[in-house]
């Protein structure tokens, strides 16, 4: 089957799976682990593969994955170092706000809450292990089940 054009594809996985055309930019990885600082911030105009990126990073990188075979046959897999030691080793928090489109302030509160509440939920792991605190647990679990406010629990 030939390979197709897809046009304002956000999602790497979407991309790879679908055997689309796709621009190897694995190396943006290597790149973004050798040049860390506190913050990264990543611009480029519009329609420059940001979102793309983003999506290639959290597949890489999301312990909830196992996305060896997304990767196989990209330049990525030639650095063995890297794979074994960040390839789905870390959790990773993906939000967009691209639809909080409320026409409220309170509406898009509501909604970026909702976001992050799925993001934690996505992330119970870490609540049933011992790497919270008790006080950290308890805003966690308040954070899962939507219950908590700007000025906590």
């Amino acid at each position: 089957m030939k390979k197709q054009i897809l046009t304002g594809a956000e999602s790497f996985e979407e991309m790879v799976e679908g055997n689309y055309f796709y621009i190897d930019k694995t190396m943006f990885i290597k790149e973004f682990l050798e040049n860390r600082g506190k913050v990264t911030l990543i611009t480029r105009p519009r329609r420059f593969g940001k979102t793309m990126n983003m999506s290639m990073l959290k597949s890489f990188f999301d312990v909830n994955l196992d996305s060896r075979a997304l990767f196989d046959g990209l330049k990525i897999m030639g650095y063995t170092d890297i794979v074994e030691k960040h390839m789905n080793k870390y959790p990773v928090v993906s939000l967009t706000l691209k639809d909080v489109g409320d026409d409220t302030y309170e509406g898009s509160i509501e909604y970026i809450r909702g976001l992050v509440s799925e993001i934690y939920d996505k992330h119970f792991y870490l609540f049933e292990s011992d790497k919270l605190s008790l006080r950290q647990k308890e805003l966690f679990h308040a954070i899962c089940l939507g219950k908590s406010t700007e000025e906590g629990v």
